[in-house]
């Protein structure tokens, strides 16, 4: 049932309502009003947060009208409000005696044991809900229907239910939103594609389909055609403002820094800038190496909010690229503060105390750095590479050891090959490349990486060349 326009053209007639009927209150006497006014009434003190008035005027309302199925269902949805469940399955169970085919009454029922956790008793009322619904109302009872499923964890279903509605109600802005997250919950990116461009097909000017679309390219690497959807959906409707945040991130992801400003600008001319938005336009002059345009506007971002720390640490890597590198700490070290489990964060400061020449610090940073994040490879090469330069060639093939333990890639056995050779274990080091080399020839950029001083050992070149 859907709620009264209290500040559209009705309102001066609900405040004189209003009125009178606090009037009454006062008086101790309810004069006889038409149900729809009861109606208005109720559903302006839920808008005001007064049920406990709205559920008074609900007994006076029925008193008067007790045989009024809009009532009955409109007490079920305050009851239910209040997690009075029982209560609330009474008055529907009233109203469905006087209509029996009133929608209202299975979608607030079926909602009702959705609360409750009834899953099957939800869906089994939804079924029946079916028989006397049509068009827009049946796309409600499937959406609603996609939500049990979803809770269930049982996507599959809910991504056939949300398709349902959609066949029904191909503008429904709730079923779309919804189906992208299903489909995304699911990680089923390409079968979302395949949907949205079937679905585009019939229906080209829908903003929401353009924009799940650019979701869905964005969720399997394919950037430029997630910029395309993205823009699509802005050409279509330039106030859809969650399209223009995404497409400014790819277009960041591509490099594009100037369309995304571009953009960035057009989004402040219509809609206010909020952190995130001031983040962006800093990220855009980051990346075009104008680090003191980028730390004005992660400056701003500041002002209303540090996105988790986000903004802190990229204004560390602005004085890192620079470096600046006390005020790189400083900046990395706020990021910390705000969120210590972080493996980024942890893994910036890191290599920053091993540019100050902290090592215990350093230390410290990338053990919580490999806590945090044990699965990724980037922070344990960067901890052997700081190993490597104190000559601590022991600690780094533990480390490695610890590492192949959560991780198998390639890499790790460049490394320890890398390790082996610098440390003088020539024979052992060697037998291990030739094997790396084996198994990925072209990963072995990341042993000169990793050890840069062995690009000048020839012995090493010719066997890379052996095996090239």
């Amino acid at each position: 049932m859907e709620a009264h326009d209290f500040n559209g053209e009705h309102q001066p007639d609900l405040k004189l309502l209003v009125k009178r009927y606090e009037g009454m209150l006062q008086d101790g006497g309810i004069s006889f009003l038409e149900a729809d006014s009861f109606l208005m009434l109720i559903d302006y003190y839920e808008e005001v947060d007064n049920n406990k008035l709205a559920l008074n005027t609900l007994v006076h309302a029925l008193e008067q009208h007790p045989f009024s199925t809009s009532l009955y269902v409109r007490k079920a949805q305050l009851l239910c409000e209040e997690a009075y469940y029982q209560q609330a399955l009474k008055a529907l169970d009233l109203a469905i005696v006087y209509s029996p085919s009133e929608l209202d009454i299975y979608l607030t029922k079926a909602d009702i044991f959705l609360r409750t956790l009834e899953y099957n008793k939800a869906l089994d009322i939804l079924s029946l809900a079916k028989d006397f619904a049509r068009g827009v109302d049946l796309a409600d009872i499937y959406i609603l229907e996609s939500t049990i499923y979803e809770t269930k964890k049982e996507y599959t279903k809910a991504i056939k239910s949300l398709k349902l509605a959609l066949k029904h109600d191909p503008n429904s802005d709730i079923a779309l939103n919804r189906i992208w997250c299903v489909f995304d919950l699911s990680f089923e990116y390409s079968k979302s594609i395949d949907y949205h461009c079937k679905f585009i097909d019939k229906y080209p000017y829908s903003y929401w389909a353009w924009f799940n679309l650019g979701m869905s390219y964005s969720n399997v690497g394919m950037l430029e055609k997630a910029a395309e959807a993205f823009d699509y959906a802005i050409v279509i409707n330039e106030n859809f403002e969650p399209a223009y945040h995404y497409y400014i991130d790819v277009l960041i992801g591509l490099e594009s820094f100037d369309l995304a400003l571009r953009y960035l600008d057009e989004y402040t001319q219509i809609f206010e800038a909020d952190a995130q938005i001031w983040y962006q336009k800093g990220q855009c002059y980051e990346f075009k190496q104008q680090f003191k345009n980028a730390i004005s506007f992660y400056a701003k971002a500041l002002e209303t909010d540090n996105i988790n720390g986000r903004v802190y640490h990229s204004i560390g890597n602005c004085y890192m690229m620079q470096h600046i590198w006390d005020l790189a700490k400083e900046a990395y070290l706020q990021a910390y503060q705000v969120n210590n489990f972080n493996e980024d964060y942890c893994l910036s400061l890191a290599d920053t105390y091993d540019v100050l020449e902290d090592s215990d610090k350093a230390h410290e940073f990338y053990h919580k750095a490999i806590a945090i994040a044990p699965k990724d490879l980037n922070i344990w090469i960067h901890y052997v590479e700081f190993l490597m330069d104190e000559e601590n060639y022991s600690l780094a093939l533990e480390i490695l050891e610890e590492a192949q333990a959560h991780i198998s890639d390639v890499i790790l056995d460049y490394a320890v090959a890398a390790v082996l050779l610098e440390s003088g274990q020539r024979q052992e080091g060697f037998v291990l490349l030739g094997k790396a080399l084996t198994v990925d020839y072209e990963a072995h950029k990341h042993f000169y990486q990793i050890a840069p001083t062995l690009k000048e050992d020839s012995a090493i070149q010719s066997l890379i060349l052996h095996y090239q």
